[in-house]
């Protein structure tokens, strides 16, 4: 299961995802994404991760993909932490992430 939450401020639109980033899910992550595109505009979007509990190969990719386009990531758990550091610095990338899934 995937929860996703989206405040807007005037200054920056903050998602609250929660549970799985999961193969199933990741279409829905995505197509928010493109959804809310317009309704960002310049402002700051922050990916607050700190709920999710599993990301698999697809979640990596999708978060990169969402960091490429200018998302901040936030993480808490060791793990996703772990994936936030990773995309950040390169070593994750949205056409090809690492193999395997990851549990917090």
């Amino acid at each position: 299961m995937l929860r996703i939450t989206i405040a807007d401020t005037p200054t920056e639109q903050r998602w609250t995802v929660e549970g799985q980033l999961v193969h199933p899910w990741i279409s829905e992550l995505k197509s928010t994404w493109t959804r809310t595109k317009t309704a960002r505009r310049n402002r700051k979007c922050v990916v607050d991760l700190t709920g999710v509990t599993f990301i698999d190969q697809s979640g990596e990719k999708a978060l990169a993909r969402l960091h490429k386009d200018g998302a901040e990531l936030v993480a808490a758990g060791c793990y996703t932490r772990h994936v936030v550091h990773s995309i950040k610095n390169n070593k994750i990338d949205w056409p090809a992430a690492r193999k395997g899934a990851h549990r917090e």
